[in-house]
């Protein structure tokens, strides 16, 4: 069992945080999120410093740590990919992007004005972040203090109200022709 103390964990950290931010970044092809992941790593071992038990090097034990939670953002981000991927092709779907159906790009805003004046508040300002900020699901998480996955249901449940209004919007128009 190692136990560690402020002077260990920052003798660890400057003596490992540089090979491990170079040895991630090459998994990652980001040094900026390498950096983040190689201190969420020293974050956790100093938060769990009383209770770690480390079999075998210290050295290795980091690495090994830095290279799953690589591992763990990699998958994530994968995940990230295909639900925007899906949420692209549902605003195709919706016809948000279309403007087939609107006389103008103003229409287009303003029915999406429309749907997010109707929506929660922290919904609204969820896909005002993502649609009007262009803002990854991560950021805005990490904005918000939110998981992704909450900002993900939101931004979906969005496209829904997006739909809804157009359909509303669609049913008012027809109605005065």
């Amino acid at each position: 069992m190692t136990t560690i103390d402020a002077s260990t964990f920052d003798e660890l950290f400057e003596r490992h945080a540089r090979s491990l931010t170079a040895f991630v970044t090459r998994m990652v092809d980001s040094p900026h999120v390498a950096a983040e992941l190689v201190q969420d790593v020293f974050l956790k071992l100093w938060s769990a410093r009383r209770e770690l038990a480390v079999r075998g090097e210290l050295q290795s034990y980091l690495r090994r740590a830095a290279r799953n939670r690589a591992l763990d953002w990699l998958r994530r981000e994968d995940l990230h990919r295909e639900w925007e991927r899906t949420a692209a092709h549902e605003m195709e779907w919706a016809g948000v992007d279309s403007l087939g159906d609107h006389d103008s790009v103003e229409e287009l805003h303003a029915l999406v004005s429309a749907a997010l004046a109707a929506m929660p508040e922290r919904r609204r300002a969820v896909c005002e972040l993502r649609w009007r900020e262009g803002l990854a699901p991560s950021a805005i998480g990490q904005r918000l203090g939110v998981s992704i996955k909450t900002v993900e249901t939101h931004i979906t449940q969005g496209l829904k109200d997006v739909r809804a209004t157009r359909g509303t919007t669609a049913s008012r128009a027809a109605s005065l022709h």
